[in-house]
């Protein structure tokens, strides 16, 4: 059976400085490799020469109007939630609109599949029959024509004899 040791053991069989270090190290080497994805993944979209263009252009820009980048910082800092909100609002109620329509649709195309499956039942019956009636008239009416002391030979009409030639 799998036992987990008390946190006493534990803390018995490592040094406690050990413990933290380890810890410690497991946790800086998540936190690098999580910036490295973020800065190779940031890199695939925005160059580094572009985005660093942009950080000494507002770097500039804050050195020289610190009031104006002042007043815009705090606009958008306090205008991202509501804008965070209103963006998730309306990609849900777009999402909401199309389950709905998805399921209304679903819900017609049901109705009208239960019109159809015995609209189709009846259409392949009378179907049926049409060939059965035009399958037996044209056997009849062969045989008829076997049996008719009346035929042709080309063009010309001949009395039948009685050995059929």
């Amino acid at each position: 059976m799998l036992r987990f040791p008390s946190p006493a053991e534990a803390s018995a069989t490592l040094p406690a400085e050990d413990t933290r270090r380890s810890y410690g190290d497991a946790a800086h080497e998540t936190a690098s490799g999580f910036i490295a994805y973020a800065r190779n993944s940031v890199d695939r979209v925005v160059s580094p020469d572009s985005r660093e263009r942009a950080y000494k252009n507002t770097a500039s820009f804050a050195s020289d109007r610190p009031f104006l980048f002042s007043i815009i910082v705090f606009q958008l800092l306090f205008a991202f939630l509501p804008i965070l909100l209103f963006i998730t609002f309306s990609l849900s109620t777009v999402a909401f609109a199309l389950g709905a329509a998805v399921l209304f649709a679903l819900f017609w195309i049901g109705v009208a599949l239960m019109i159809l499956v015995p609209t189709l039942l009846v259409t392949s019956s009378i179907a049926v029959l049409a060939w059965a009636w035009a399958a037996a008239s044209f056997i009849v009416v062969r045989w008829l024509y076997e049996h008719a002391p009346i035929g042709n030979r080309g063009s010309e009409v001949v009395v039948k004899q009685e050995n059929g030639s």
